[in-house]
């Protein structure tokens, strides 16, 4: 099971996650195949990037070249709403016409990170798309894939998502990140994850608080914070977990974009390749 983190502010969209590719044995052990590639992807048309956590092989299946063959297709979209929508709708297609052993097999989560034009800002939103029925990840949801806005709800509590798309309401986050408010975002264990993430986020904000945070307008500070939790819990699986059981770890990954389109990271991540987002 892989961990991915998210982390959202004024400066850009931060993503992190491990490598670490495993399959279930007939015995109940895993099977670690795969320690570094990358499980994120650029979606440059809408300055964005997409993580993921859940089924990344199954024959000739593979999540990370599906995204990529999507991402390239991006342009075509006339909003990165239709597009995340659209991404769901997709991945719940190819997911029916793969044949597994167990229907959890299938379970998949998708963080998909844009910027949206709106009142003339370029204001971030987080995509959650996923057919887990919650985090225990003990079962999938009957309907199938889901999408749902993420950040008005984390900001506010307000868990009536279907109007979180209105103009008022994505200004009212950019106006939250604005006065200094950050998102974090992580799925794929939150029971590991949510620790050090919760301690490392309290660092911030005490040093924040106490005038001693540097570099806080720096997009590198936001990259190493979305990617710490990920190397602490990596680190610790390799230290005291079973290694028949180990689920998290390999290379770390990193990926950010600021609201200008900028892409950079610190593991090579750099997606050059897709040319530059448009204007």
């Amino acid at each position: 099971m892989t961990v991915i983190s998210t982390v959202i502010t004024q400066y850009c969209t931060a993503h992190a996650s491990d490598s670490l590719i495993t399959s279930l044995r007939s015995d109940g052990r895993l099977e670690q195949r795969e320690w570094k590639k990358s499980k994120l992807v650029a979606v440059p048309h809408w300055r964005g990037i997409i993580g993921y956590w859940g089924i990344a092989e199954l024959g000739t299946w593979s999540t990370i070249h599906w995204l990529r063959d999507q991402a390239g297709n991006a342009s075509s979209f006339t909003s990165a709403e239709q597009f995340a929508k659209d991404l769901g709708g997709r991945l719940n297609a190819a997911l029916k016409a793969l044949v597994v052993r167990r229907p959890l097999d299938l379970g998949i989560g998708i963080h998909l990170s844009v910027y949206e034009r709106i009142s003339g800002y370029w204001i971030p939103e987080l995509f959650h798309i996923r057919n887990w029925a919650d985090t225990s990840y003990t079962s999938l949801l009957p309907q199938g894939v889901v999408v749902s806005r993420e950040t008005y709800a984390t900001l506010t509590g307000d868990g009536d998502r279907d109007k979180h798309g209105d103009d008022s309401y994505r200004v009212k986050v950019h106006l939250e990140l604005r006065g200094g408010r950050m998102l974090i975002f992580n799925n794929g264990d939150p029971r590991l994850f949510n620790p050090p993430a919760q301690a490392i986020l309290g660092l911030m904000e005490e040093l924040r608080k106490r005038h001693l945070l540097a570099n806080q307008n720096r997009v590198e500070t936001y990259r190493r914070l979305a990617r710490r939790p990920i190397e602490v819990v990596s680190r610790a699986q390799a230290d005291f977990c079973k290694q028949e059981r180990r689920a998290v770890g390999g290379k770390p990954h990193d990926l950010a974009v600021t609201p200008g389109g900028l892409y950079s990271s610190d593991t090579g991540d750099y997606p050059g390749r897709f040319g530059t987002v448009p204007t």
